[in-house]
């Protein structure tokens, strides 16, 4: 199970899923859009939806035909990686969480990026998206607060 997802049912508050969503929808959409997503990225969509993490974070959900929670609120990821597009957003970068510090699948390596604030260059790397939530979840960000210590998640 994704860190982000066991993190949530020891602390529930912490994410606000926006509803889960069946394998086939988003294969569709993967299909349709052309896009090549990481697998823990389309498992986080499967089993949540997306959703609000921290209450500062959102985790985008892709525009599908099932409908989502009440909680959801134009989070939709194409809407918003149209926008940052015309913003000067690289193609190469697919954004799929907005919040204090926006993060993105580099789609050439399909790497889990961090973007530096104020514009669409990369500030740090992950490999999968539980590294991605860790490290980003340092205590020196907002979202420290929940996570357990890095040494405790093996990286």
């Amino acid at each position: 199970m994704l860190i982000l997802l066991q993190d949530a049912q020891r602390v529930p508050r912490i994410f606000s899923p926006f509803g889960a969503i069946p394998s086939a929808e988003i294969q569709d959409w993967l299909q349709r859009t052309g896009l090549s997503l990481p697998s823990d990225l389309v498992e986080l969509w499967q089993q949540s939806g997306g959703g609000d993490v921290f209450e500062t974070e959102t985790i985008l959900r892709p525009t599908l035909a099932s409908r989502p929670n009440s909680c959801f609120v134009e989070d939709d990821i194409e809407g918003i990686n149209a926008v940052y597009e015309e913003e000067g957003k690289s193609g190469d970068l697919y954004v799929f969480h907005r919040g204090l510090i926006p993060s993105a699948v580099r789609l050439s390596d399909q790497r889990f990026v961090t973007l530096a604030e104020g514009g669409y260059t990369v500030k740090d790397s992950f490999a999968s998206l539980d590294e991605w939530y860790v490290r980003s979840s340092e205590p020196s960000t907002a979202r420290g607060m929940v996570c357990l210590p890095l040494a405790d998640r093996g990286f």
